[in-house]
């Protein structure tokens, strides 16, 4: 899995400041009133020349998008090829990809629905549920299942190491955790997008059911579900209808290799879009999906509230999901990229809307585009022409954020030649404000450490450590850049 900085740059000027009050952004999120919004006739002459025009602007062999509504799903369909050499068209019922990071809202709604069924409670200590490794005491305070959950945990993320060669030499869960869990920060306090964390939550679901992590998802979510298509080990029967990973070079789609990864709940599930359709639905009504429930009411809604979040006016996690405001919409969502795809889930709780959409290719622009194009047309953005209001002293102070950032992911621990991650720089302008790299308008201070853009769209928050050095750049979800000089 590669980090794509364009993604992240971009992502500071989220619309995180001009959309709905607060209690929107964390409240219930039942769609009883969401009401018929999208025609399926409409939506595919809307999407099938979109998708078609940005698959050839990319060169991507295939993909695969579906939409539901209301319980339902209102449109589906497969474009290109799954297989280029085979010429096996895509398949939104049968061709299975793989969804990456994706994973991790499995790992956590397995997570919520044990705890649900009351085997711990998402606040308790984790090390009271393990047993051949512990979360290291490094710092007083516990992780618990809760910050697993949020990103918060505090563990550092090691890179490289995440990867087996091949898929006999992966790793039991509690084999390869045992020496990774390395903590950095106390618990709580940090969004740290983490692998460690869910993966170690995985290793939580099988040390409390008692059973392997995939036999868990396959009797406790999948098969309720009807998803029986979905898959961690690709049975013989169905490798036939897994799609085939390409990455585009030197002019030419070129096989991909196969990624395994010892961090199974943070990266490894394959589906189908009718899978995954199902799945959204049974999140979008609080757990329920026909006349089966995975989660109560309760747990369901619950773990679609805002948990944690760097600064009260920015998106930040439910459990599982990223939060992301987008035209005055509360989403809730997770992407996945593994070597030769990307994929996206999106959920709009309170229209009772959710859209899936995966492709070859793992630095695909298409999903965003999708995901752009579609929410403009049926929720557009509505005007704010209110320029923001700077705080006083807000010029002298500015020079006081200049430096650079970079992601907080960065491995802290592995010493010199580690990984580089996406870096920023934060400049001071004359006139009071600071420009952050990748954003076409400059920001300003609103109220203290917390900047917003001078069009309106978008913030940033900054935090200081006990000396007032400002220490870390957040924009939404998880958005966290460290400064490092």
């Amino acid at each position: 899995m590669k980090l794509y900085s364009a993604v992240v740059v971009l992502a500071i000027a989220h619309d995180a400041c001009a959309q709905a009050p607060r209690s929107t952004r964390s409240g219930p999120t039942s769609n009883a009133n969401a009401g018929a919004l999208i025609d399926s006739a409409e939506l595919a002459r809307f999407i099938d020349p979109l998708i078609a025009g940005q698959m050839a602007k990319e060169n991507i062999p295939g993909a695969v998008f579906l939409l539901v509504q209301n319980g339902k799903v209102l449109y589906q369909r497969g474009y290109g090829f799954a297989n280029v050499a085979r010429r096996q068209q895509v398949d939104p019922e049968t061709t299975i990809w793989r969804i990456g990071s994706i994973s991790k809202v499995f790992t956590a709604t397995a997570v919520v629905q044990l705890a649900d069924r009351g085997r711990y409670r998402l606040g308790d200590d984790v090390n009271r549920y393990l047993a051949r490794i512990k979360v290291p005491a490094t710092f007083p305070q516990p992780v618990t299942f809760e910050h697993l959950l949020t990103h918060t945990a505090g563990f550092d993320e090691i890179r490289p190491g995440t990867r087996a060669e091949t898929a006999a030499g992966l790793l039991p869960l509690g084999d390869f955790l045992a020496n990774k869990l390395v903590r950095l920060r106390p618990p709580g306090r940090t969004i740290s997008y983490s692998t460690y964390g869910m993966t170690l939550g995985g290793y939580l679901v099988e040390q409390v059911s008692g059973m392997d992590f995939e036999s868990y998802l396959k009797r406790n979510i999948w098969a309720p579900l009807g998803m029986t298509r979905t898959n961690i080990v690709v049975p013989d029967s169905l490798r036939g209808d897994l799609a085939q990973g390409y990455e585009y070079d030197a002019g030419a789609n070129k096989l991909a290799d196969w990624e395994w990864y010892h961090t199974t709940p943070a990266s490894s599930i394959n589906a189908t879009a009718a899978d995954m359709g199902r799945f959204m639905i049974a999140h979008l009504q609080d757990g329920r999906y026909a006349g089966t429930r995975i989660l109560s009411e309760s747990a369901a809604r619950d773990m679609h509230r805002q948990h944690a979040t760097s600064h009260p006016k920015l998106a930040g996690f439910a459990y599982g999901f990223q939060e992301a405001f987008t035209n005055g919409e509360r989403l809730l969502e997770h992407g996945g990229n593994v070597e030769g795809f990307s994929a996206q889930l999106t959920l709009i709780p309170t229209r009772g809307i959710g859209f899936f959409i995966a492709s070859q290719h793992e630095p695909a622009r298409l999903h965003d585009v999708v995901r752009s194009a579609l929410l403009d047309r049926y929720f557009p953005a509505k005007k704010s022409e209110t320029p923001p209001v700077p705080i006083p002293g807000y010029r002298e102070r500015a020079p006081h954020f200049a430096g650079t950032y970079e992601l907080n992911q960065f491995c802290h621990s592995c010493g010199p030649g580690r990984r580089e991650y996406a870096r920023i720089e934060v400049k001071s302008n004359p006139d009071g404000t600071i420009s952050i790299t990748g954003n076409p308008k400059p920001f300003i201070e609103v109220e203290p450490l917390f900047f917003q853009r001078t069009d309106g769209i978008g913030g940033a928050a900054f935090r200081e450590d006990a000396s007032g050095r400002v220490t870390l750049l957040a924009g939404d979800s998880w958005i966290v850049f460290e400064r490092i000089k």
